[in-house]
């Protein structure tokens, strides 16, 4: 059995869905947990420690050990006090899943309110950064940590809204900024993202029969296993996404196929147009392991030489 003994664990939102899925399944396995939601509802308005301190409870009375947190992700101040309280109880931070997130914006863009955007911005975005720069010196320093950061698969495309799926899409980024640092230093700090389908309050938006489906064949606790697996000692990789929920896990990922390259000079327009259906081709690719690994190596450039820099 995969366990945590002895390992402390920051899980964001868990005082719904699932954040609280999240954080059952590490302390059941042994964890330790710091239960942390601001405790609003699911457009970020209102505080309660109520929900943080009832899935804190529910672990203890299961035998684990679990505190509560009501501090918000948002602000470095918010961060640094979520991550203060998990030391002072056990000592340091092995584990962070970034689950917080809030959705305000909906509708064109025309219509869109600066407020709105700053708001999802805030959470998901800015939170995600601001609780791995809270706990990475931490980490750096021991050598040793697990982040999870969660996405969304609204980052493929949303019909409504863009700041949610902006916001998530910033996770990945951070994702893969933060395990090719690690990686190039021989840090065993490894991080991860997810897409996770599952039930929560948002789903409700969409209907009591929508919402039903997704509870049935979707249930939070379903997408729980996979995120443990990818904060365990023994998660073989680094800065991938993966899509979790229901009854399976996906990979997700960012390839480049060869593309159209000009035999002489450098493409025209016309060039592009002619070889278009070159350049859209997804039957073969490669999965960059970072910013200088999706550089032409054909170009005549040394770029290694740029690999302390980000391009």
């Amino acid at each position: 059995m995969m366990r945590f003994d002895g390992k402390v664990a920051i899980v964001t939102g868990a005082g719904h869905g699932l954040g609280r899925a999240y954080a059952m399944e590490l302390a059941r396995r042994g964890a330790k947990v710091l239960v942390n939601d601001l405790g609003g509802d699911f457009t970020g308005h209102g505080a309660d420690m109520g929900p943080a301190t009832k899935v804190a409870a529910e672990i203890t009375a299961a035998g684990g050990e679990a505190a509560a947190n009501g501090d918000t992700v948002a602000t470095r101040a918010g961060a640094d006090a979520i991550v203060a309280q998990a030391e002072e109880l056990w000592g340091q931070v092995d584990i962070l899943i970034n689950n917080a997130g809030i959705v305000t914006s909906t509708g064109p863009i025309s219509k869109m309110a600066d407020q709105q955007w700053d708001t999802d911005i805030a959470v998901a975005a800015t939170g995600t950064f601001q609780m791995c720069r809270a706990v990475w010196q931490g980490m750096w320093d021991r050598g040793y940590g697990r982040i999870l950061n969660v996405s969304s698969g609204s980052f493929f495309g949303m019909g409504s809204g863009v700041g949610y799926p902006a916001a998530k899409g910033a996770t990945w980024g951070i994702t893969r900024g933060l395990a090719s640092a690690a990686a190039n230093h021989g840090k065993d700090v490894r991080v991860n993202c997810v897409m996770p389908t599952a039930a929560s309050r948002m789903t409700h938006l969409l209907g009591e029969e929508v919402a039903s489906a997704m509870l049935r064949n979707y249930p939070p606790e379903a997408a729980a296993p996979a995120a443990a697996f990818l904060v365990h000692e023994d998660v073989p990789v680094s800065g991938e996404m993966f899509r979790i929920g229901g009854n399976g896990i996906r990979r997700v990922f960012i390839g480049l196929n060869p593309g159209y390259h000009a035999a002489q000079g450098f493409p025209a327009m016309e060039d592009i147009r002619d070889h278009f259906e070159t350049i859209m081709a997804t039957d073969d690719f490669i999965v960059p392991r970072d910013s200088v690994d999706a550089l032409d190596p054909d170009s005549g450039v040394n770029w290694g030489a740029f690999s302390q820099f980000i391009i």
